[in-house]
């Protein structure tokens, strides 16, 4: 083959990687809103961020998910969660959650796929009532020291020390909240959750600790405290994002190989027909040059499917027979029918597996590699005007 013949096979292939991507990512993309993996994942991750992580205690855990099912239930927090209005994806979900709610009554079985971090520090500050609890400070002045790192200090001791006026920890509390009422009784007794995780008290505490630099009123720190909350669940949040683009990619790895078992591509057939038929070839880097947003037009998809329908291009299993062409009367009568077998279908399952990681690239790596392939192919940028450059004429 010349170089052209080269390229033109080079980028046929590329056109058709590019096309099942496509429907590849539909296929993912229908299958993660159905099964909510987003939502599910968001929720997982902020539940391991309060908990401390996954190594830490089963109360912690336990405690963790009550909180966030609490937080979940925050107006803030539940009008982000829209679920899709097409019927058929309402009614298999309403079947998933039918199944979800037997093995977990009561709780809530949808959520938000993103939750932006001021919503998430304003929704976890009300839940643990940090705000009631500065208000209920007497003197949030410099002379008394009062701070959001004392306040959380209390924090675990507030319920059991208030009530016993004998105990270091009530002495510890008049500390923080001076000659506090009944009122404030009342509110740590009935008001304050019991199912606080131990780590995300002391991670919080450490968050206090760094708003305080440079800040002495305790209006003031609250703000910074929060502005602090919120950058922390990014950063967890970013982590959380690796991992789920981690466990994407493992999906995508087998939505591939099942869209070229189901449409038997084989790139080695793919790149045999590419390279002797010079119709099919010339059909498919036409259409590849002249359509360039097929990504995010879908009359354009519809369009070169078409058109590759009419090419024949070598997918599916119509060309089953053409790939196992070496099984010929001569090989079988000379005792060799086993081996080709053998070697044409270790050959059909590699080409199946080098076409489904080729399509789990997703579409957009390959929509660039067309790109620039179609620019090398070409024969070069529209030379300037031979007019533009010239002076005018008077």
């Amino acid at each position: 083959m010349n170089l052209p013949v080269v390229v033109d096979v080079t980028l046929g292939l590329v056109f058709i990687y590019l096309i099942l991507s496509l429907l590849a990512s539909e296929i993912q993309e229908l299958i993660a809103t159905l099964l909510q993996w987003r939502a599910k994942h968001l929720k997982n991750s902020i539940e391991l961020l309060l908990a401390g992580g996954s190594e830490s205690e089963d109360s912690d855990i336990i405690k963790a998910k009550n909180l966030v099912q609490q937080l979940y239930s925050d107006p803030l927090i539940n009008t982000l969660n829209q679920e899709a209005k097409n019927k058929v994806e309402k009614q298999l979900r309403e079947g998933r959650k039918n199944i979800d709610k037997k093995k977990a009554l009561g709780e809530k079985q949808s959520g938000p796929s993103y939750l932006p971090s001021e919503t998430f520090a304003i929704s976890l500050l009300d839940a643990l009532k940090i705000p009631q609890l500065i208000n209920y400070v007497k003197h949030p002045s410099d002379e008394s020291q009062t701070n959001l790192h004392m306040i959380l200090a209390s924090y675990k001791e507030l319920k059991i020390g208030i009530n016993d006026p004998s105990s270091e920890s009530y002495k510890k509390i008049k500390q923080v909240y001076g000659d506090f009422d009944q009122n404030f009784i009342d509110f740590v007794n009935n008001d304050l959750p019991d199912y606080v995780p131990n780590n995300l008290i002391t991670s919080l505490s450490v968050i206090a600790k760094r708003s305080r630099i440079k800040i002495n009123d305790l209006t003031e720190e609250a703000n910074q405290f929060k502005n602090e909350v919120e950058t922390w669940f990014d950063r967890s949040m970013d982590r959380a994002s690796g991992v789920y683009k981690r466990n994407a990619k493992g999906t995508a790895i087998l939505i591939g190989i099942s869209v070229a078992i189901l449409t038997n591509t084989d790139t080695f057939h793919l790149v045999k027909r590419l390279s002797r038929d010079s119709v099919i070839r010339s059909t498919i880097t036409q259409s590849a040059s002249e359509q360039t947003n097929y990504i995010t037009d879908p009359e354009a998809r519809k369009e070169i499917e078409r058109l590759l329908g009419n090419a024949s291009v070598p997918i599916g299993w119509q060309n089953i027979n053409q790939q196992f062409e070496s099984l010929d009367n001569k090989d079988s009568k000379n005792g060799n029918f086993s081996l080709i077998t053998i070697w044409e279908g270790i050959k059909l399952i590699c080409g199946w597996i080098l076409s489904g990681l080729a399509i789990a690239m997703g579409a957009p790596f390959w929509f660039d590699i067309l790109n620039k392939i179609i620019n090398v192919r070409n024969a070069g940028p529209k030379p300037t005007a031979y007019t533009k450059d010239q002076p005018s004429q008077k």
